[in-house]
């Protein structure tokens, strides 16, 4: 009886060592994911920033910065003039272009903001709107994309650092104690106006064991 009452002692302290190890395995895996998403999503953040030019920026706060950039590289050129009246622009290669996108027209330091009406074709891009400016052939085209970088509480409560490109957000890491962007210009110093700023700088901190991550990203000039 004593021996089998010991053996049940031995046995509870076996089983309890085997619950606290195995929570606290679990509690690494969670440790390393979230190290992992961290280093990936400012890996994006950094990509798509440094797409970004000083004037390009419409944003830039502590908790948030919005600018505009051409993330897939999209581009192609006029192949015959359009004229006022025109929704439609002939191009040397208009696929891969969506619809609803943005897309600007430039040429002899002239630029026009339009939009897509529907998906780009082999030739042609469609605008929404009739041209209101003449367009030369030879005129530069490239996408738009708006993007914002964030942070906001779920209905949870919970901190996230969203994505968002064109309307569409996403969440790029979750449960974070905080996300801080500081902007500097080109001395190294607090930059005051976004024209100024050449460099931003983003720290991370995650809510679970304090992990933190910095990077600074040079804007494009």
């Amino acid at each position: 009886m004593f021996a089998t009452a010991a053996g049940l002692v031995v046995l509870g302290a076996t089983l309890q060592s085997l619950s606290y190890f195995q929570q606290q395995f679990m509690r690494q895996q969670r440790g390393v994911a979230q190290q992992q998403d961290l280093r990936l999503g400012l890996e994006v953040l950094e990509q798509e920033l440094r797409l970004a030019s000083p004037d390009s920026l419409t944003t830039a706060a502590s908790d948030s910065v919005e600018f505009s950039a051409n993330l897939q590289g999209l581009s192609t050129t006029v192949t015959a003039a359009a004229a006022v009246g025109q929704s439609d622009l002939s191009v040397e290669d208009g696929r891969g272009w969506e619809d609803r996108k943005t897309i600007v027209a430039c040429w002899a330091e002239r630029c026009e903001t339009l939009a897509l009406a529907r998906d780009g074709q082999r030739r042609l891009l469609t605008v929404t709107q009739p041209l209101t400016r003449a367009i030369p052939s030879g005129a530069f085209v490239s996408l738009l994309n708006h993007v914002r970088y964030y942070s906001r509480r779920d209905d949870h409560g919970v901190l996230r650092l969203l994505r968002q490109v064109d309307g569409g957000a996403s969440v790029l890491v979750g449960d974070i104690k905080e996300a801080r962007f500081s902007y500097w210009d080109e001395n190294g110093q607090a930059a005051i106006e976004p024209v100024q700023i050449r460099r931003v700088v983003v720290e991370v901190t995650m809510s679970d064991r304090g992990i933190r991550a910095v990077r600074e990203m040079s804007l494009r000039t």
